[in-house]
């Protein structure tokens, strides 16, 4: 969401080497004066000032070579705010949003999912000078190999974290009865938006209806779901990346997204568009060194050229667009490279880094083992598994008996997984994880290994595809 004279394809395919989910946050600004009161008075709109943020530079090599430098401090500074603290005194001081599976959200729109990826946090904090931020356009990354560049895609551990070929064609998602008297403008804006992104990438989003009255982060008939909050306002709505596990993939909607002014441009659609840029694994834009401000972190695969109106870039942090929050000609470029072109996406993708292969397919294997055990700080090996490069992987941890304990899940397809090296790795505080990821065009070896956090008994299913 930001402007730029005339730079060509935005979008950036984002790393996420810590965990971070992505929010749209409002721009402070002072309230408007209450009307007179009345018998159940409707609470004032919230008036934004739209405008890019002030002393906005150009992207020169020195600009953005400051801009590191900057960077840079204030990592070191962040750092030091909590050196010889504990992690009970930064849990405390972490807001943590409300309801099921609330999430912990630090600066304003760095998300946990779980107290150990909090901690985590914590310690690299605490542990390197420049252990700071989580957020992007660019498309986020998960571990692997192979670093394309270009709009901005999110990272999990240094791999693309975006939807393969075998799924981005059903984003099926529920819309809470919680909306009450507002739920069929939800239900429209939810489809209007994905509709822009339908038309610019070989993507579908698909509404049930049929599961909106069980719409809640553990119902498994839908990748994912949208429900109201209440987090006075800390955000207008948070989302997701396609990496996060089924709990995890919530689209949240607080009050104030309904309280904006009408004379705004801001509107719950573009909200809603930018949301769902993040569940397809954009990050935002601004967190590119080109921007100037507003820096999160490096953990982005750049798809296309920087672009300050991208419906992923803040306009307040040096962004040349406003809140209409709609996709520009360089997000649709960028959206095309990673997932093909849409229904209605006129953009030449000849500029496109990198594209996500088809999925492979073949004669699909599983293989069990139950009744398994794990002591506490060890780590157990199982694989490798022999299987069909450029295939889907689904590799499921289950807790057993009546005290499971808390097994973590490593998958890897190099080489066993370490504490420290890993493809994917849930890392949350209960025994049910699972990782699905399709295996890379350059491997045929599928690496998995369990970790007792605590003492553990699980179960562990691999479902893939032989070579």
């Amino acid at each position: 969401m930001k402007s730029a004279p005339s730079l060509s394809l935005p979008l950036a395919l984002a790393l996420a080497a810590v965990l971070t989910a992505p929010a749209c946050k409002r721009q402070e600004a002072p309230q408007p004066v209450a009307p007179a009161p009345e018998p159940t008075p409707e609470p004032p709109p919230i008036t934004l000032k739209i405008r890019p943020a002030s002393g906005a530079v150009e992207a020169s090599e020195a600009n953005v070579a400051k801009t590191k430098e900057q960077i840079a401090e204030s990592a070191q500074k962040m750092r030091e705010q909590w050196i010889g603290k504990s992690f009970e005194d930064f849990e405390k001081a972490v807001y943590r949003e409300p309801g099921e599976n609330g999430k912990y959200i630090v600066n304003g729109d760095i998300a946990f999912a779980d107290r150990k990826h909090l901690e985590e946090f914590f310690d690299h904090l605490q542990d390197s000078a420049n252990g700071v931020a989580g957020g992007k356009l660019v498309v986020n990354r998960i571990g692997g190999e192979g670093e394309p560049a270009g709009l901005a895609v999110a990272t999990f551990n240094g791999r693309a974290d975006v939807w393969n070929s075998g799924n981005k064609k059903r984003l099926t998602y529920c819309v809470s009865t919680g909306f009450g008297a507002r739920h069929a403008a939800v239900v429209a804006d939810m489809e209007a938006a994905g509709r822009a992104w339908e038309e610019a990438a070989d993507v579908d989003f698909v509404y049930l209806p049929a599961q909106n009255g069980n719409c809640t982060a553990s119902n498994p008939g839908v990748v994912f779901d949208v429900r109201p909050v209440n987090v006075d306002g800390n955000y207008l709505a948070r989302a997701f990346f396609p990496s996060d596990q089924r709990r995890d993939r919530n689209v949240l909607i607080d009050e104030s997204a309904f309280q904006l002014d009408p004379a705004d441009k801001l509107k719950l659609v573009g909200i809603l568009r930018h949301e769902l840029g993040h569940a397809l694994g954009w990050r935002h834009e601004q967190t590119r060194p080109e921007a100037g401000t507003c820096f999160e972190d490096s953990d982005y695969i750049p798809v296309t050229d920087y672009d300050r109106f991208s419906v992923m870039h803040y306009p307040h942090c040096n962004g040349g667009g406003d809140w209409s929050l709609t996709l520009t000609a360089a997000d649709k470029a960028g959206a095309g490279c990673i997932y093909g072109k849409g229904s209605n996406n006129p953009e030449n993708l000849g500029a496109c880094r990198f594209r996500m292969p088809d999925v492979a397919s073949g004669s699909a294997a599983s293989e069990t083992f139950a009744a398994q055990t794990v002591a506490k700080g060890a780590m157990k090996h199982y694989g490798p598994f022999r299987v069909k490069p450029g295939s889907l992987l689904e590799v499921r941890l289950s807790g057993a008996g009546a005290t499971p304990g808390d097994p973590d899940l490593y998958v890897d397809f190099t080489r066993k997984p370490e504490l420290n090296r890993w493809v994917c790795r849930p890392y949350l505080s209960r025994a049910d994880e699972v990782c699905e990821l399709q295996v890379p065009s350059n491997r045929s070896e599928v690496f998995v290994a369990v970790r007792g956090y605590t003492a553990a008994n699980f179960g562990l299913q691999v479902n893939y595809v032989k070579p």
